[in-house]
């Protein structure tokens, strides 16, 4: 374990510090007084934990309104000079008062953007490690489960899992059970306990939970990992079974919407322009043809990946 402890300074020590020292410079000029007034602060400080993001939840509320308060302070010239310079240039001029107050408002809205992403950021990368760990769980109860059948304690099971978490998607994780073990001195069943009810992902709560009981029970943690290993298989079969058919109403729609659908409608308006005369509001068969190969074809297309892409990213 002293070795570990080693490691882990080593490992701590390598980490990048920008963004740390990016939200420090906001609790530097702010203090504590934003989270404490700020309603939201327990839910940040949860968010913070489930993301791994390795900052003080104070630090960081104080940050949100230091930059938010900058974006708007630095939104305000460029306002200024896109209403009142750039604006008359291209022949539009605003009375002084509607150009004041759109000013305003779109330094209000730059800062509330900035405000909105530093507290949507914690959830995004809290999906991210959710999805990590889920995609490869059965992967990591499966390497648990060889460990556990040679003899080594949970304890040295999430040592392990430390060096080699990363392959699993599941190294802050384990780093951090590790960390409550020997920095903190939880014993390991209040620091596997402490790790399910901050982890984001409640398929690994619940095993950890079940993980938790079968050591305390004293029922052979082999035997459980062999069983949860099983079941995260099937879910795994049956999330892939899902994405195959999505895939597949994608492939579908591909062939419809940007094989047949263009192949039967330049026939029909190639047909309708043999006769002439406007086809649809106006707009001959030509116009037509030149507005569909432009603009619905490409429209089409984008959301086809759009879609495909949300289906892969989800696994």
């Amino acid at each position: 374990m002293s070795n570990f402890k080693t490691l882990f300074r080593k490992k701590e020590k390598k980490a990048p510090k920008a963004q740390t020292n990016l939200h420090v410079v906001g609790y530097r000029l702010l203090g504590d007084k934003p989270a404490k007034c700020f309603p939201f602060s327990p839910k940040i400080r949860e968010n913070l934990l489930k993301s791994y993001l390795k900052v003080n939840h104070v630090v960081y509320v104080s940050s949100m309104f230091f930059w938010s308060l900058l974006a708007f302070i630095l939104a305000l010239p460029f306002s200024i000079l896109i209403f009142f310079l750039l604006l008359p240039l291209t022949g539009v001029t605003l009375q002084p008062a509607i150009a004041v107050i759109f000013c305003l408002l779109t330094s209000i809205m730059v800062g509330k953007v900035t405000f909105g992403l530093f507290i949507y950021y914690p959830n995004y990368v809290a999906s991210n490690v959710k999805r990590k760990i889920e995609k490869d769980l059965v992967y990591t109860v499966n390497y648990m489960s060889i460990l556990s059948g040679a003899g080594a304690t949970p304890g040295e099971t999430f040592s392990s899992l430390v060096r080699v978490g990363k392959v699993f998607g599941i190294d802050e994780s384990a780093k951090s059970i590790i960390k409550s073990i020997e920095f903190l001195g939880e014993d390991t069943v209040t620091a596997l306990d402490m790790e399910s009810k901050s982890t984001p992902s409640k398929d690994y709560a619940d095993f950890l939970q079940g993980y938790i009981a079968t050591t305390q029970t004293g029922g052979s943690s082999k035997v459980y990992l062999e069983a949860m290993a099983e079941k995260f298989m099937e879910n795994q079969k049956r999330q892939l079974g899902k994405v195959i058919e999505q895939l597949n109403l994608a492939g579908e729609v591909f062939v419809s919407g940007l094989i047949a659908f263009p192949t039967i409608m330049v026939t029909m308006l190639s047909i309708m322009g043999f006769f002439g005369g406007d086809v649809l509001g106006g707009l001959s068969a030509p116009q037509l043809m030149t507005l569909m190969t432009y603009v619905l074809i490409p429209f089409i297309a984008a959301g086809i990946l759009v879609f495909i892409d949300a289906v892969m990213s989800s696994w």
